[in-house]
């Protein structure tokens, strides 16, 4: 097996939902992530789903799998004097420690950042929480649901008429761990070439700026809030092959009106070629799909006279557009369209990534060994690198290696 670009790297991994993801991303480097568990497992060994047939087994839950790949698995109390005395062994083995606590739980305990680096000053020590080691937040509670609220991106997502709509899966936990894991690798970086280790202070509040885009700076600079726009976008009206249109099998993702592929008029000559075109070619909805496009529709909402012509038909052109799309199925209107430079995707399920031709073609999917015995498939690392490829093992069962790893600091 080729090296991979963090072999050799030991990271003492404290964490549990927060930052779980960033010592995976670690793990599949090659680094021996130690992930330190409290009798029982933490809260993500008890999430659902489970494997079916496995419900309440701390080595099932997948949501744990997901976020804890390549690890091992060490349960030490850290409310006992013994086990905070072999956490701190344990600490000061390692390059990075990785925590998620809630502020100050660690330094209580003997195993905050500034005890660690009296003995051990080349240590990165990494702290991923909801809002900060400091500031008036720092102490507050957290969970991913808060961390989408208080990061603004809940008042973004939905549409209109909804009140603001969690994003699915732990998407503030997410970024904060992927956030985590560059800031971990800038330090470590620092910290071979200069003996100075320091610490890694990450806000999942924080981290989820990028996902507003420009919502923040609409607020800078023309003091106005961005709202939901849901499927509409920010045109306030429906816009012909824009937005979700159904299949007979799914639906697919349209955005043709986009300054990307090909314009209106190539969806329509595909759409005559089947004979389905319906009043396209007649007047006045040939001259207005020969200009339908973003860039002419937001000089015609300036407009209003001109909009006045145009705007009543549009629901005809969006219909036509919607009806030939109901003819047919998801995939054949994804690749049919890509092939005509079409901006069409799939509005994809978990069967359809599963059987995504693209990701199969690129093996994307690995097989790894169940913590529960056999093997299953398990989507692949996010990323390819050449020469120091990541390389997913399985997630350790409970306390897997604890008498194996604490033997080493006898």
């Amino acid at each position: 097996m080729p090296d991979r670009a963090l072999d050799g790297i030991r990271v003492v991994e404290f964490a549990d939902e927060t930052a779980a993801y960033c010592g995976r991303l670690l793990a599949d480097l090659g680094a021996e992530v130690i992930k330190v568990e409290p009798p029982g497992g933490g809260r993500l060994r008890h999430a659902r789903p489970f494997v079916k047939g496995h419900e309440g087994d701390p080595n099932a839950s997948l949501a744990f799998w997901v976020h804890n790949t390549s690890k091992k698995s060490v349960v030490l109390d850290l409310e006992t004097d013994e086990g905070r005395a072999l956490a701190r062994r344990l600490a000061l083995t390692a390059d990075i420690v990785l925590e998620d606590n809630p502020v100050g739980f660690l330094a209580e305990r003997g195993l905050g950042y500034e005890t660690l680096r009296a003995e051990k000053p080349t240590i990165v020590y990494t702290s991923v929480t909801g809002f900060g080691q400091d500031g008036p937040h720092a102490g507050w509670a957290y969970s991913d649901i808060v961390g989408q609220a208080m990061g603004g991106i809940m008042t973004l997502a939905g549409e209109p008429a909804d009140p603001p709509n969690m994003i699915y899966g732990r998407q503030a936990d997410i970024s904060a761990s992927i956030q985590a894991a560059q800031g971990t690798l800038m330090a470590l970086l620092h910290a071979e070439a200069t003996g100075e280790g320091q610490l890694v202070d990450v806000s999942a509040q924080e981290a989820l700026s990028m996902a507003q885009e420009t919502a923040m700076q609409t607020w800078d600079f023309q003091k106005r809030n961005r709202v939901r726009t849901g499927e509409l976008g920010m045109l306030p009206i429906p816009l012909p092959a824009t937005g979700v249109a159904k299949c007979t099998d799914g639906y697919v993702s349209l955005y043709i009106l986009a300054p990307a592929g090909k314009d209106l008029p190539a969806l329509v000559d595909w759409m005559r070629e089947k004979g389905l075109q319906g009043p396209l070619d007649d007047e006045p909805y040939r001259t207005i799909v020969n200009q339908l496009n973003m860039a002419w529709l937001t000089q015609l909402m300036s407009n209003p006279a001109a909009a006045a012509d145009v705007l009543p038909h549009i629901p005809v052109i969006t219909k036509t557009i919607l009806d030939f799309f109901a003819t047919m199925s998801a995939r054949e209107a994804y690749e049919e369209g890509q092939q005509r430079q079409l901006l069409i995707g799939i509005v994809s399920t978990p069967k359809d990534i599963a059987e995504n031709t693209q990701l199969r073609a690129r093996d994307w999917f690995v097989r790894i060994e169940s913590p529960l015995g056999g093997t299953v498939e398990f989507p692949g690392p996010p990323y390819r690198l050449s020469e120091t490829p990541a390389v997913i093992a399985r997630p350790p069962r409970l306390g897997e290696h604890t008498d194996a790893i604490l033997a080493q600091l006898r």
